[in-house]
């Protein structure tokens, strides 16, 4: 049998703290400059940058890390591909890629998360409630067939934080053909907003989406949950 290739993208940016803990990064581990289009700061000689081939960079401020995660989905080329933070990396045993391989895994995502009073109104409380409300219009508009489902998981207390999964390359293609046309139809909406926080919402929406795309599709995809370390 032909060995699986794997990368995990390791997404930082020119505006990241310097880290105080000190991190190596396994072999799979590769760094990526996200919003390199925004500045000629190179951050290392060996990054990825998510400004060349097909990208989005230049939609860093709002998109965040998702400006990598849609490099990865248009550029890679690995069996498994794969995104964390320069300071939140998945814990994993040395022989994570073997055990993924051989037991079928499409999917590793952060151990969920719970919030209250559910994921939908946790994001209203803390966000722009009428962003996640458009987000919603589109399910009934776009996907009726799922707007039922998104309405049921989203009343649920857990999800798996921070934008972070490793998958096999045709199920991230998958969901990221769902989703990135959710987003830019969010964004377009929500517009950018003056708060540089509240301006990240596609990327706050996009971690509700995610669990709720493999919560919802549990018969076709199986998923496994990883903790993760949190750097200071």
């Amino acid at each position: 049998m032909q060995e699986k290739t794997a990368r995990i993208y390791v997404a930082g940016s020119i505006y990241d703290k310097p880290l105080q803990d000190s991190y190596t990064f396994i072999n799979e581990e590769v760094f990526l400059q996200v919003g390199a289009a925004l500045t000629a700061k190179r951050m290392s000689p060996d990054a990825v940058l998510d400004c060349d081939g097909e990208n989005i960079s230049k939609r860093n401020k709002q998109f965040c890390e998702l400006t990598g995660l849609y490099w990865i989905w248009k550029n890679a080329s690995e069996d498994y591909v794969g995104l964390v933070h320069y300071r939140r990396h998945f814990l994993l045993p040395d022989n994570w890629l073997e055990r993924m391989s051989e037991n079928k895994v499409d999917v590793i995502l952060p151990v969920p998360l719970y919030v209250a009073p559910s994921i939908a109104g946790n994001y209203k409380e803390r966000h722009i409630a009428s962003d996640w409300e458009y987000m919603m219009s589109y399910f009934k508009d776009n996907i009726p067939e799922e707007y039922e489902a998104a309405d049921r998981i989203f009343s649920g207390n857990l999800y798996s934080p921070c934008n972070m999964l490793i998958a096999g390359k045709e199920v991230l293609n998958k969901l990221c053909e769902w989703m990135f046309p959710i987003l830019f139809a969010a964004a377009e909406h929500g517009g950018e907003k003056e708060d540089p926080y509240l301006n990240r919402y596609p990327g706050f929406i996009s971690e509700r989406l995610i669990t709720y795309f493999f919560e919802s599709r549990r018969e076709k995809y199986r998923v496994v949950y990883a903790n993760k370390n949190f750097l200071k």
